[in-house]
């Protein structure tokens, strides 16, 4: 028997470029279209998941062919996924048929695509994708003729497509703009800047995470594509996943369990990720540079070469065994989540670790993420064991390489070296690193979800995002705050704006200026000690202070309502 009909007599449209999990705009597309769907709303969600099943939400799945020729896209494959439940909306996924292609923002790799960079798409690739989403936009307009509106995500390209076929339709919609589209396109391809500003301005509304995107998106599309439109609505958090965990031992250590029982699901589950066969490579290769920067200069191509030998987007292998033998009463746990790419600043973090371990010996630094970088921030990790300036130096000059946009320096290391040479103290930092084994202070997973994270964050003293490019806003760290797990932040953009709600109440500042090259790594220093030396009574109270401070903000029903 159908369930009662839903509360909604218009469907709500989404048109998402990509998956729905892993990163910051997938996951704000998954729970909006979940918290929409409980809410009774139809929903229609445009995007390029591959499995439909691993989200609750979806119901049907629908996958299109054609359109990148300006033909009509037309049904190749209906599925589907699940019935609908008493009171919930119905949901429909639509998958548009890219031609293969895949435009991204970051690189990364997505199986079954050719993943190319939006900055400097040629204009035969950029106008068959366009062409595509358009296509499929007309398609589900015939197919669903109650559409009540659209939620575009991202500034750039997407609206541009879809903006002329829903002023012809009569269809009125919003952009989100999540903030990687400002600084990893439009800011790199001014080609890319008079059409979004065009599209923008036909917008009935522009979604912004925090008033640093609103004044970005002034700054490169001017003030007529958002003005009297603009709407500040950060996203959410799941306050029913993210808990704190009582501090009893007994508490802590069930809590643990349950973390390493779910990595090992996962590493179960998947086909072979980084293991420790990684990290021997890595250690050899490091060996043998011995403080030569002729050989040093080998590192890099060595890298890149070593990176393409596995699985990136899983759980590493040896990641359950190194969560097990973490004693969850007794180790003070920072945690990283994140891509492994220049911009989110690990290399900072690492730098950091060795006066963190020397006052705090028993810190762990969990790093949950996958990206380019992974190896060669390994890579860092042995050298700085080994004392070996000659391959810190190259990894500072040409790291940046990996990640395949264009940059080499990590300016920020490349400062830290150059100042502690400078004042005679480089040689002391090394020992602390090799005298404390930091290698050893780092556990490595891979890619988790939030079913690992939601078990990660309670045990964990601190979060850490020590980002040196602006971000839209500060999930990881409101999420790690939900769980009591007060973060560590950098102190500009869209962070900024999390920390002053997670700074409420009495939780002590948690930022760091990370945009000074020369004194970043050592703010972070100080920060992250002045975390670690609060004794347990105010870690409590700024913990549970942080959870009611998220809690009576970042709520996803809220939020999605106001979306």
């Amino acid at each position: 028997m159908d369930p009662s009909p839903s509360t909604s007599s218009r469907a709500l449209v989404i048109w998402h470029g990509y998956l729905l999990g892993a990163t910051g705009s997938n996951i704000y597309t998954h729970h909006l279209v979940d918290s929409w769907v409980r809410a009774g709303h139809d929903v229609v969600l445009a995007c390029q998941e591959p499995d439909p099943s691993r989200h609750p939400a979806i119901q049907e799945a629908v996958w299109l062919e054609g359109g990148t020729g300006g033909e009509p896209a037309r049904v190749r494959e209906r599925q589907t996924i699940r019935e609908r439940r008493e009171g919930e909306g119905r949901c429909t996924m639509v998958v548009p048929d890219l031609g293969g292609v895949l435009p991204v923002y970051v690189l990364d790799r997505y199986e079954g695509f050719e993943v190319v960079r939006v900055p400097g798409l040629d204009r035969e690739r950029l106008d068959s994708y366009l062409a595509a989403h358009a296509a499929a936009m007309r398609w589900v307009l015939d197919e669903h003729p109650e559409v009540g509106g659209v939620l575009v995500n991202h500034a750039s390209p997407l609206p541009q497509a879809l903006a002329p076929v829903l002023r012809d339709a009569g269809v009125p919609f919003a952009v989100k703009v999540h903030g990687s589209e400002l600084e990893y396109a439009l800011a790199e391809d001014d080609t890319l800047v008079a059409p979004a500003a065009a599209a923008l301005g036909q917008a009935a509304s522009v979604l912004v995470g925090s008033a640093h995107i609103e004044r970005r998106t002034r700054e490169l599309l001017g003030d007529a594509s958002v003005d009297g439109r603009v709407a500040i609505v950060p996203p959410g958090v799941d306050l029913d996943r993210f808990r704190p965990v009582e501090q009893a031992d007994s508490a802590r250590r069930e809590e643990h369990a349950r973390l390493v029982d779910e990595l090992r699901t996962r590493c179960a589950a998947q086909t072979a990720g980084r293991d420790r066969s990684q990290r021997e490579q890595v250690e050899q290769l490091v060996a043998r540079i011995g403080g030569d920067a002729e050989v040093a200069s080998l590192l890099l191509p060595a890298l890149a070469q070593l990176h393409g030998s596995y699985e990136e987007r899983h759980v590493e292998q040896p990641a359950a065994e190194r969560i097990e033998a973490i004693d969850p009463v007794n180790t003070r746990m920072l945690v990283y989540v994140g891509k492994l790419i220049p911009q989110k600043g690990v290399h900072l973090l690492l730098a950091a670790l060795p006066e963190v371990v020397a006052e705090h010996p028993n810190v762990q630094l969990v790093i949950a993420g996958f990206g380019p970088l992974r190896d060669a921030l390994e890579a860092m990790l042995t050298a700085m064991v080994r004392r070996d300036g000659a391959a810190l130096d190259v990894l500072a000059d040409r790291m940046g390489e990996l990640s395949g946009e264009g940059g080499s320096a990590l300016p920020h290391l490349r400062a830290f070296l150059d100042a502690r040479r400078d004042a005679g103290t480089l040689g002391s930092w090394l020992e602390q690193a090799s005298r404390s084994r930091v290698d050893e202070h780092v556990t490595w997973l891979g890619l988790v979800d939030h079913g690992v994270l939601a078990h990660l964050f309670p045990l964990a003293e601190a979060s850490v995002v020590p980002s040196v490019l602006a971000e839209a806003f500060g999930m990881v760290a409101a999420e790690a705050a939900a769980c009591g797990c007060v973060p560590v932040v950098a102190n500009h953009s869209g962070l900024a704006s999390a920390a002053d709600v997670i700074e409420h109440n009495g939780v002590e500042p948690i930022r760091f200026d990370a945009l000074d090259t020369a004194t970043a790594v050592d703010d972070l220093v100080r920060v992250l000690l002045e975390r670690l030396d609060l004794g347990p009574v105010t870690r409590g109270r700024q913990a549970a202070a942080a959870r009611a401070n998220v809690a009576a903000e970042w709520s996803w029903d809220a939020l999605a309502e106001q979306v």
